[in-house]
């Protein structure tokens, strides 16, 4: 019994490790949108001066 927690607990710890590395490349995809967006619009206000 002891054995099958311990076995189910490490496989939470490496979902959430997963879900950890998940969650961080979802962030830099959005920061990474973010700047685009910017960009696009520093140019389209440029473009309207």
């Amino acid at each position: 019994m002891k054995e099958e927690r311990t076995i189910a607990y490490k496989d939470l710890i490496e979902k959430i490790n997963q879900h950890e590395k998940v969650i961080a490349q979802l962030v830099e995809i959005i920061a990474a949108t973010n700047r685009q967006v910017t960009d696009i619009i520093i140019k389209q206000k440029k473009r309207e001066k």
